[in-house]
């Protein structure tokens, strides 16, 4: 039978949402909160990877660091978000609102293309139409790549990258890092039209290698290696995962 002192609640969901927009708002790492707030390095990480609920001081301290209150980051119904003048005077109401001015871009199907596996066999790829040009919609850009305007956004369409991306999952995407060797990657594919070519649709796969001539990717709904050759690729970029941007 298990001690009752070691039987803990699981966290809400709206906590852990509340949690990481706070650390992207406050442009903070969850390892820097959890030793100002607890002593200890992973008191966040606990919450939002385990689902741990910590008890009510510990709490208390892990908001009053993140210059909140408890009840706004469990989502009670009178809570308002505060925050903490300095000095310790008597709280501000504020309600802050990140910029959404990270692009967001494909939200469809292209048809499928085939190419050729190492050893000559025809393999079936999905691709994602894509509209560089004018972006689909927009989101807030977490306060950890401020500063990037090159970044953006790509909804997955499709189900070759199941389980790591689901359909309709947003990734973001870093075209400034050279992708290695195991990185899930966007790959821009050229689209001629009737004055020079344009990016109409990517490849959401992971990079398995470069070879002359050729990119080597892998998908994983039906598992499949296969290569690209460099000259229908525009761009290579690499899929930045979110745990980055948020500074975890």
């Amino acid at each position: 039978m298990p001690h009752l002192s070691r039987v803990m609640s699981a966290a809400p969901a709206i906590l852990i949402e509340r949690l990481q927009a706070k650390l992207i708002e406050r442009n903070i790492t969850a390892r820097e909160v959890s030793i100002a707030a607890t002593g200890q390095p992973d008191a966040i990480r606990n919450i939002i990877r385990k689902g741990s609920m910590p008890g009510a001081a510990r709490l208390d301290a892990i908001a009053r660091e993140l210059e909140t209150t408890s009840d706004w980051l469990l989502g009670r119904e009178a809570a308002i978000e505060r925050t903490i003048a300095d000095g310790g005077a008597v709280p501000e109401t504020t309600f802050r609102r990140l910029p959404k001015d990270l692009p967001i871009y494909g939200s469809a199907l292209g048809a499928d293309l085939q190419f050729s596996d190492a050893v000559g066999v025809i393999v079936t790829v999905e691709q994602t139409e894509v509209h560089m040009a004018e972006p689909s919609d927009r989101m807030a850009r977490p306060i950890g790549v401020t500063g990037r305007p090159d970044l953006y956004v790509v909804e997955v369409a499709g189900h070759s990258m199941e389980p790591r991306y689901d359909s309709g999952r947003r990734v973001l995407v870093d075209p400034r890092r050279s992708p290695g060797v195991g990185d899930d990657v966007i790959v821009q594919l050229r689209g001629p039209t009737f004055d020079g070519e344009e990016v109409k649709h990517v490849l959401i796969k992971q990079l398995v290698k470069r070879r002359p001539g050729a990119v080597v990717l892998r998908q994983f709904n039906p598992h499949a290696t296969f290569d690209v050759p460099n000259e229908q690729i525009a761009a290579v970029h690499r899929v930045m995962p979110w745990d980055e941007a948020l500074g975890f």
